[in-house]
């Protein structure tokens, strides 16, 4: 145990994941040091302020908020005590090209607008009741039993055996099994949009994020996503941690299969006899570790790691007009077509997809005025390198008109855009897939946190079945409990 005092735990990475794990560490009595390339706190769960407007820098809401706060309890934290969550209460609203108009929160709430809308509204609420007796056993067990503990496969098929044979197939199947009508179809299926698959490559466990919907809502912290990072630092601060910003690693330096420390971008050592790389799992492997190093199982699983999608973020801040009454509002098109929405394509696109964080926190926004975030395909690429930034001008061009037309009257007074190339060099999205593994992967293609290295551990990006905020809060102290139970055997 004398080394573990003469050599800290070095944490790269001060997102969601860092900052859990290093609170994980620090909280069992084990020294650690906190090293993250950019001037801030917080990666994708962050805000940025410009003109007097809030915006974010990756994740957009709160779902699942029971699993944050069981994250949150994990490091001896109230999450309550710490941020203020508001309700979305319209979290949802889908616009079809007939007129209808389908709003969905909860299964007793969920509207529709349009012709026939009294008999479509009890059809639509039917089908959401039944699909959340069928699937909320599943939900219930994987926010409970799965998704706290390290990803398993054989855990996952444990915990949720008896509910396979409802688990197979995608979810264009799932959804028109509850919903003959086809607009009610698209409605649900936009729901899904965020995963950048079309619903009928999506497999069918992804419809947790509907049930996360129906049961837990929607929520933004007040001040913005930043504000759960803000809440990890305060604590870190408290415990005295040193966080170094502005910090960049060049090399994680292994010798005879262990590490002893980083190499920062200006040759600066920082010894260390544990680190844990939160900056991306496959960044790690990629980019941080020299290929004699790595070893085969490693690289094997790192080759064959599915990317998720890669998208521009493109966020407004307007004057005039305010846009429809919810926080997601998208116009679609049949469920059969929602694939389209993800190809890049020349021309204004037809139908679009955004958030109103302002609707929610009128507050993130100057005077009257109001923010609007969407996602644009980013399309096909090899690799991130061949982006070429007039790609990123021709999206906004595009989507600012389809924009305007949905929202006559719009003032357009801030644009900021966060390419593929921006996620991958500012938010360290190895690169630039927004998820890192794909959506639906099983557990087994993710990377795990204990690496063949010894005192070489792996959180964040890459690492965890999911893509929200609890999940990535949770890799960073499933990483940090992994070290914790190897110094134990070894003491």
């Amino acid at each position: 145990m004398r080394a573990r005092k003469e050599f800290p735990t070095v944490v790269i990475g001060a997102g969601l994941s860092g900052l859990a794990a290093a609170l994980s560490l620090s909280c069992r009595g084990i020294p650690v040091m906190v090293v993250e390339a950019q001037q801030s706190a917080g990666g994708c769960c962050s805000t940025e302020t410009s003109d007097g407007y809030t915006f974010n820098n990756g994740a957009v809401y709160v779902a699942v908020p029971s699993l944050l706060r069981a994250a949150f309890g994990r490091l001896g934290l109230s999450f309550d005590d710490e941020v203020e969550l508001v309700g979305i209460a319209k979290p949802h609203a889908t616009f079809l090209d007939n007129g209808t108009a389908v709003h969905l929160s909860t299964a007793e709430h969920s509207y529709v607008d349009g012709a026939d809308h009294n008999r479509r509204t009890q059809a639509l609420r039917d089908g959401l009741a039944r699909l959340g007796d069928d699937w909320r056993p599943i939900y219930t067990t994987l926010v409970r039993d799965v998704l706290p503990e390290e990803p398993s496969l054989l855990r996952t098929i444990g915990k949720l055996w008896r509910h396979l044979p409802r688990m197979g197939g995608h979810i264009n199947g799932l959804i028109a099994s509850y919903f003959p009508d086809g607009d009610l179809q698209a409605a649900v299926a936009s729901t899904l949009l965020y995963t950048g698959l079309a619903p009928d490559r999506l497999p069918a466990t992804q419809i947790i994020g509907l049930l996360a919907l129906l049961d837990e809502g929607f929520h933004l912290p007040r001040g913005g996503m930043g504000a759960i990072c803000d809440a990890l630092l305060r604590a870190l601060q408290g415990r005295s941690v040193p966080v170094r910003f502005g910090t960049r690693v060049r090399e994680i330096a292994v010798s005879d299969g262990r590490v002893h420390g980083v190499v920062l971008a200006d040759g600066e050592h920082i010894p260390a006899s544990h680190i844990v790389a939160t900056c991306s799992g496959l960044g790690v492997v990629k980019n941080l570790l020299r290929a004699a190093d790595v070893p085969r199982s490693l690289a094997a699983k790192a080759d064959k790691a599915p990317l998720s999608h890669r998208a521009i973020s493109i966020q407004i801040g307007y004057s005039g007009a305010a846009a429809a009454d919810a926080f997601i509002v998208n116009h679609v098109p049949a469920m059969e077509k929602q694939g389209a929405m993800h190809v890049m394509r020349p021309g204004v696109p037809q139908w679009i997809a955004y958030t109103q964080p302002t609707r929610v926190l009128p507050e993130l926004a100057p005077g009257d005025r109001h923010i609007i975030e969407l996602y644009a395909p980013a399309g096909d690429l090899r690799s991130v390198s061949e982006w070429n930034p007039a790609w990123s001008d021709s999206a906004v061009d595009r989507y600012l008109d389809a924009l305007q037309r949905r929202v006559p009257g719009m003032a357009i007074e801030r644009i900021r855009v966060l390419d593929p190339q921006d996620f991958a060099r500012e938010r360290q999205l190895y690169e630039g897939a927004l998820y890192g593994i794909a959506p639906g992967s099983p557990p087994h293609r993710f990377l795990p946190h204990r690496t063949p290295i010894r005192g070489l551990y792996l959180g964040g990006q890459a690492t965890f079945p999911g893509y929200g905020v609890p999940s990535a809060m949770l890799s960073g102290i499933q990483s940090a409990e992994s070290l914790v139970a190897d110094l134990s055997r070894s003491s």
